[in-house]
């Protein structure tokens, strides 16, 4: 994203509900927990490498207690 261009909340919405759209389409749709981490990546609270990381750790600790 560039940082030097603001958005506006209004746009950053738009643009999660377009994705939202596009998922439910597909058949899934975004949880409220996704949609706010699309929110923070949007505006630089986080980054989708952060995240990816995240779910990569919380799946591989679910499989190690198998």
């Amino acid at each position: 994203m560039n940082t030097n261009k603001k958005i506006s909340k209004k746009e950053i919405q738009e643009k999660i509900r377009k994705v939202d759209g596009a998922m439910a389409q597909e058949g899934m749709p975004l949880t409220d927990e996704i949609k706010q981490k699309l929110y923070d990546c949007i505006i630089g609270k986080s980054t989708t490498d952060i995240e990816r990381k995240k779910i990569v750790a919380k799946y591989l600790k679910a499989k190690d207690k198998k």
